[in-house]
């Protein structure tokens, strides 16, 4: 059995200022032979910036939450993709798991209340880092508290996680409110794991547009994969620890899926 992931959030206590995001992501999954519900993790060539400048994640590997599929909450309130829809990646190197998100809206509205994240927009990962679908062992949160980025771990066993780099930064690119997400997280505040190239584990994220909102116009409107419960680790999807990245998006990135793709 592949051993899990090795995943890694960094916390820098960055402002809250407009985001230049020279780059938007697209969904280029089916570039690389991907199944609904599979991703990879690709090994960037520089350690990226968290600074929610997504320039660094131009060949990485893009995932879209932007249909009906995707509600596991708001079916009948959802109205569509400018109302709320993500474009989503993952990136590691030897010391951090990354994550970066676009996130498409027309209202942003944060809990106030770190201990309750999910009363405003929130992003959730669901990690299952033994890959055995019986727990779900990571649940990072990222959310803008009181105009500051904060990391936190709500399943209670990576306390360390608040320590990671992280920044959340507004893009009217993606509508009023538009979001760029950024983080690093250290894999030791994860996982005891070691995590190597072939390396699978069963992997969520999930949107939460929450309660705290003018007018209840999305009240808990939640987005993942199938819209389905994401604290069952057995709906987790799946994420391969990949190989290097590559300017042209092809190559050893591709190669290296599609010789795993055979070998599982």
């Amino acid at each position: 059995m592949k051993r899990a992931l090795y995943v890694l959030i960094i916390t820098s206590f960055l402002s809250y200022a407009a985001a230049w995001a020279d780059f938007l992501p697209e969904p280029n999954g089916e570039q690389f032979g991907l199944e609904y519900g599979e991703t990879i993790a690709g090994v960037p060539a520089n350690s990226p910036r968290i600074d929610g400048n997504l320039d660094d994640w131009k060949h990485a590997v893009w995932i879209a939450f932007d249909s009906e599929d995707e509600l596991f909450r708001g079916q009948g309130v959802w109205e569509g993709k400018d109302d709320l829809s993500i474009v989503w990646s993952t990136m590691y190197d030897d010391r951090n798991f990354y994550f970066a998100a676009a996130v498409r809206d027309d209202i942003f509205s944060p809990s106030s209340n770190a201990a309750e994240p999910w009363l405003g927009d929130t992003i959730f990962l669901y990690i299952d880092w033994e890959n055995n679908k019986l727990e779900v062992s990571s649940k990072p949160n990222f959310a803008l508290i009181n105009n500051k980025p904060v990391i936190s771990d709500l399943s209670g066993r990576n306390p360390q996680l608040g320590e990671s780099e992280i920044a959340i930064v507004p893009s009217e690119e993606l509508g009023k409110g538009g979001m760029i997400y950024e983080v690093a997280m250290p894999f030791q505040f994860l996982t005891e794991l070691d995590i190597e190239l072939g390396d699978e584990i069963g992997f969520i994220p999930g949107y939460e547009e929450g309660t705290n909102i003018p007018e209840n116009k999305a009240s808990m409107v939640f987005m993942d994969w199938g819209g389905v419960d994401p604290d069952q680790a057995a709906n987790l999807g799946r994420l391969i620890f990949g190989g290097p990245l590559l300017v042209n998006q092809v190559g050893k990135l591709a190669d290296t899926w599609g010789n795993l793709k055979v070998e599982q």
